[in-house]
Order: C-alpha cells, then structure tokens, then sequence
C-alpha cells in the first residue's frame, strides 16, 4: 500500500462505503479469532446498512465476497498484525495493516481511511536492498520490524544469471598453456582469445546488477520512500549507477549483507533512514509547537475552517488524535459543518474527511502529539500560505 493506492481509494466515493477494520494475529491459537472478529464485524455492517435503507438483496451482495474469507483457512494464516477490509459494489478490498488495530465498523459515502494513514503516508517507511553476489534480498521496514518482500523479475543471486549463462573455456583459454607442471600447477593462462573466468564473473555480476536495479526501480515507481543499500563498497557503486529510483539514501551498510542477520541489518538500515523517516513530522511538529506559542505560522483548530481550506488546497499538514471521532456533515454548497453527537446514516467521521481531502491535494497527515491533545483538542492544522 503506497501513497498513490491511498489517494485512488480516498477519491473512491459514493454511498455506500463500508469500512471494517479488525486487528489480526500471526500465531496460533491467537489466529483462530480472527475469522470469527471478521464476522461479527460484517454482521454489524449489515445491521447498519439496513439502517440506512439498503435493500436486503443488495446487502447479500455488497458483502459476499468478504464473508467467503471468513472460513477460508489459508487466508488467515498470513496476515500481519491487523487488516482493513473496505467495500464497495463490485469490488472488496483487503489490506493487511503493520500495526494492530481496534475493531471499527464504519459505513458512509467515502472509505474511513484515517486508521491506515499514517502507517502508509510517505516517510514512515523505508525500504532496504541488500546485495551480494550469491544472494539478492529486498526489505520494506519500519521501526520495529523488517518484512522481506518478493519483487517481480529480481533476480536472487548469480546462480540464475550463470543457468541462463554458459562458459566457453575453449574460447577463453589456449589449450597448449596448462601452468608450470613443476608447481603441480593445472590452471589456464589468460590470452586475448577471450575473457578470463574473473573477468567473465565480473560480466555477469554486472547483468545481475543491472536486472536487480531495473526490477527494483520497477516497484518503487510510484514510491517516494527512502531506499536504503547495504552491499560492499565496490558494489555500491555500480548498483548507483544502474538505479534511477530518486530516493536513494546516500548514507549505506558498506558490507556484505551475507555476513549479516536480520536483526542486524534491521538495526543498521534504520539507524540510516531513521533521520529521513523523521524530518518531516518533527519539522511539522516544531511548527506546531511554534504556532501554539505564537509564532507567525498560519493555522487552526476549528474543524469547519480546516476542512474548507482543506477542499481548497490550503493546508499544507494536520495533525489528529488518535482515538479521537467527530461525526457531522459538511454542507459544500454553504461551506457549513454540522456536528452530530454520534454516527449515524446521514454523518460520516469529520476527521477521515479531513485526512482524506489533506492527503488527494499532497498535504501530510499526522498523528496528534499526546501532550497537544488538551490545548488543541481532536484535530489542528497548518497552512502553506
């Protein structure tokens, strides 16, 4: 799930929109819940699509496909650590979230997104290329956790290139020098009729590079996330210069990633992307913190402003409590936002709103700082002018 994906699903919308969020289990017996979280979520789907006036038969069809993974075995034995299922007529989405989550029901003219946001937006993720001769490795990581990830015509090592490779040592060694029969010596001297067996390697290594960096650059290209290299030096620089992907780390683990365990490759890779990952969120945060101490920074916290600057492209960052729900509606005819006491068929959550609209027109969504949550309340902004 990229930011691109996140934008395609915020503009999906029409009602009706139904969100289930569940947290998931990665061991048993603890997985054997999950199916059964699953279906009592969609049971209170269906109850609050009847009380929207969705027709019976309508419903059995809008939620078919995600009641058919509910005894589905296989699906459930891998999973992460929390899933987000969201549907619309025709068409079920399933995304497996990194972190857990609480169990959340939402049903309204557009996805409630405002759950996944920050574990997808851009800079909360980095991934990471580890490479050797022998063995082609890429990870997506995050603070606490490295997830190897398959990526689409990479090749994993030299052994693939050498099948589809074959050495001729007949055009590559003059039959006649066999080394000096006194040392024992049986090696092949090198003459220009060809290239040696080092040399031939290094040719090959060179392909295997240039087919990791244009399968990689392939995968990343909609991401704007921080990669980070881990490979001996020599090799750092030729795989440079075979990727054209613009968010590559400067700063790299200058060693065979062999020699490394996951854990180890973990703790060095995010201590490299740890100050990418970061500036932008404690930069938002300085300002913030700056806004609320009077400094000259454009802002608000008054849910109705935001979201109209919001829809007109204003707000440059917002930052919105966790836990935190406001349910209304927000008239855009009179640029008027009602506030409701609670959820309802004709409401829908201001902040996912709010998040939704930041995130299509390229602002950045936040979580709140715990110790801003009493001055600001559920939600604040900052503007770009």
């Amino acid at each position: 799930m990229r930011r691109a994906d996140l934008i395609a699903l915020a503009q999906s919308t029409g009602f009706p929109r139904v969100s289930i969020y569940l947290p998931t289990h990665l061991t048993y017996p603890e997985i054997e819940q999950d199916p059964i979280r699953l279906s009592n979520l969609l049971k209170e789907a269906e109850e609050r699509l009847q009380a929207a006036g969705v027709r019976r038969p309508e419903i059995e069809e809008l939620l078919a496909e995600a009641k058919g993974r509910v005894p589905a075995s296989m699906f459930w034995r891998y999973q992460e650590h929390g899933l987000a299922v969201l549907i619309e007529k025709g068409k079920t989405h399933w995304v497996k979230l990194p972190r857990s989550v609480p169990e959340l029901v939402v049903v309204s003219p557009r996805y409630h997104l405002r759950p996944m946001i920050p574990m997808f937006r851009n800079g909360e993720n980095f991934n990471l290329l580890a490479v050797s001769r022998e063995k082609i490795r890429f990870y997506r990581g995050r603070e606490r956790e490295l997830i190897e990830v398959e990526v689409e015509g990479m090749p994993r090592g030299m052994a693939e290139i050498r099948q589809r490779t074959e050495y001729d040592d007949q055009l590559s060694f003059h039959a006649r020098d066999r080394g000096d029969p006194a040392s024992g010596g049986n090696h092949g001297k090198f003459h220009s009729l060809g290239v040696s067996p080092e040399d031939y390697e290094n040719v090959l290594f060179d392909t295997l590079l240039r087919e990791v960096a244009k399968a990689v650059d392939r995968h990343l290209a909609s991401s704007e996330e921080p990669l980070v290299l881990a490979a001996e030096p020599r090799t750092l620089g030729h795989l440079r210069k075979h990727l054209t992907y613009r968010h590559i780390v400067q700063d790299a683990i200058q060693s065979d990633p062999v020699g490394l365990n996951k854990e180890e490759l973990h703790s060095e890779a995010w201590r490299i992307a740890q100050p990418i990952i970061r500036a932008d969120r404690e930069n938002a945060r300085r300002r913030l913190r700056a806004w609320l101490e009077g400094a000259a920074i454009p802002g608000t916290k008054d849910p109705q402003m935001l979201l109209r600057d919001a829809i007109a492209g204003r707000v440059e960052c917002i930052f919105v409590a966790q836990n935190a729900n406001v349910w209304g509606f927000f008239d855009e005819e009179f640029q008027v936002l009602r506030i409701d006491p609670e959820p309802g068929p004709g409401n829908e959550d201001i902040l996912n709103r709010l998040a939704i609209e930041t995130l299509i027109r390229s602002g950045d969504v936040f979580t709140m700082p715990e110790d801003f949550e009493a001055r600001l309340g559920p939600v604040a902004g900052l503007y770009r002018y």
